[in-house]
């Protein structure tokens, strides 16, 4: 007698879909007890984090996330590319999360091996906290009497990177018009962070201090950093490993957006 495999007869994801305007579409409610969530409102911080990858992705969030009614409740319509990335944001140690994961990974190789070999998403978020401690730290440098800001940061990448800014663009091969930390590993990344972090923090405290006083501090605090990475990794900072440009990988997850979305119209006339 022939026994049939039970995984065979498991209905797929698109059996538990609402089909509009040709698309399939999630409900948030429903999703979030499949990840093992007890409800959507424990799943919200995942959402919310997916939604803030659209917004670096430039990916319209009002196009996957839809909030609507579902018996009588709010909840969100979700599309597949949106419950791909609350796959990843979800809670790595429910088993349901890893099972997930692996589903659309799978329908996407490219970008498995991509998301696996480059850590994009842990990059991308410590990107975006760079950017907002530059903020702070021009906001604590003008404070600290600092006229020449372009002076200031160099000191502090001489420190970190034995280089000013401009030596280790050339040295590593990157334009002018591209960002440093852009081909940066998670490492590097997350040692700048600590870096401008560190600096805002000395800059609020010192009193009245001259702008060379200010660019001091800052190259002393790269300098201590510099050590850090040394011991702890073997190599310095401006030998550590460089990875592929993140805007490249951006444009390799908005590919996956439009392959995990498509139109059922258009998967029906090709098949």
């Amino acid at each position: 007698m022939k026994v049939s495999n039970p995984s065979q007869h498991k209905p797929s994801l698109e059996k538990f879909s609402i089909i509009e305007n040709n698309m399939h579409y999630w409900w948030a409610s429903w999703y979030a007890k499949i990840l093992g969530y007890s409800s959507i409102r424990t799943l919200l911080p995942s959402i919310t984090k997916a939604k803030k990858v659209c917004i670096q992705l430039g990916i319209s969030i009002e196009e996957n996330f839809i909030n609507d009614v579902n018996n009588s409740k709010k909840d969100i319509k979700l599309t597949k590319f949106a419950c791909f990335l609350i796959s990843l944001q979800a809670d790595n140690k429910k088993p349901i999360v890893k099972r997930a994961r692996s589903y659309f990974l799978n329908e996407l190789e490219e970008i498995n091996i991509m998301l696996d070999s480059q850590d994009y998403l842990n990059r991308n978020i410590g990107r975006e906290e760079i950017k907002n401690l530059n903020k702070k730290l021009s906001s604590a440098a003008k404070k600290a009497h600092v006229k020449d800001f372009q002076y200031f940061i160099n000191e502090g990448y001489i420190g970190f990177y034995n280089q000013t800014m401009q030596e280790l663009r050339k040295s590593r091969g990157i334009g002018e018009n591209e960002n440093i930390l852009d081909f940066a590993g998670l490492t590097e990344i997350s040692a700048n962070i600590f870096r401008l972090s560190l600096t805002v923090d000395r800059l609020n405290k010192l009193k009245n201090p001259t702008e060379n006083e200010a660019a001091r501090e800052h190259w002393k605090i790269g300098l201590q950093l510099r050590s850090l990475i040394k011991e702890n990794t073997g190599s310095y900072p401006e030998n550590l490993p460089i990875h592929e440009d993140l805007h490249i990988l951006q444009a390799r997850l908005k590919e996956a957006q439009l392959q995990l979305n498509e139109d059922i119209g258009k998967i029906g006339a090709q098949d």
